[in-house]
């Protein structure tokens, strides 16, 4: 893999930011415009907006007839998941769009507001430092001892935790996948009126 592609990837010798450059801010508007979300209001004076928007435009109708697409990981995932639950109602269905962190630094960027250095939610505390970005979870708790289910499928459940049926794992299940719109907001773009709402998603893979 080439050294450009690890800066791209895990920014391997790349100079350390507090605040986003402003190609990456851009390079996240145009993914978040692309989605359908609300964008945040920079100004910009690319001599390209108007062909980026015919694209958006283009890409947005692609996503429309691909809404029921999963990527490839996703499809394994939601196969195994059919099989799984099959007998035990309607199997919840993963989403099949959300904001891929495709790229070092978009993570950290949408952590935070563009122009502030702290977001706080019902459930979170994030805070902007040197070496990126603090979070503290509300209910910040240094065990699983009593709160850890595991799907009760025939395997041995260690006695601290908690054996749930594969029924009720089915329904906790799809409402994790149902979040209220608030658990939905993306930090990004929380200072702003319009704001953008959608899943997050990452594919980890080894690098060999």
């Amino acid at each position: 893999m080439s050294s450009m592609n690890l800066s791209k990837s895990i920014g391997l010798n790349t100079s350390a930011q507090v605040y986003p450059d402003e190609h990456l801010v851009e390079y996240i508007n145009l993914k978040l415009a692309s989605m359908g979300c609300p964008a945040v209001n920079i100004k910009t004076d690319s001599p390209f907006k108007d062909v980026t928007e015919s694209l958006i435009a283009k890409h947005r109708e692609q996503e429309r007839l691909l809404s029921t697409y999963l990527c490839p990981a996703d499809w394994r995932v939601q196969q195994w998941l059919n099989k799984f639950l099959g007998e035990t109602g309607d199997v919840p269905r993963l989403p099949s769009k959300s904001f891929v962190l495709d790229r070092h630094g978009v993570a950290r960027t949408l952590s935070l507001p563009l122009e502030g250095d702290e977001f706080k939610s019902d459930i979170i505390h994030s805070y902007r430092i040197r070496q990126g970005v603090l979070h503290n979870p509300v209910n910040d708790r240094r065990t699983t001892k009593g709160v850890f289910h595991i799907a009760d499928a025939g395997f041995p459940v260690p006695a601290d935790k908690i054996a749930a049926p594969l029924k009720t794992f089915n329904r906790m299940l799809g409402f994790a996948l149902q979040p209220p719109s608030s658990l939905m907001e993306l930090p990004f773009t929380s200072e702003q009126e319009a704001k953008a709402e959608c899943f997050v998603s990452l594919l980890l893979r080894p690098l060999v």
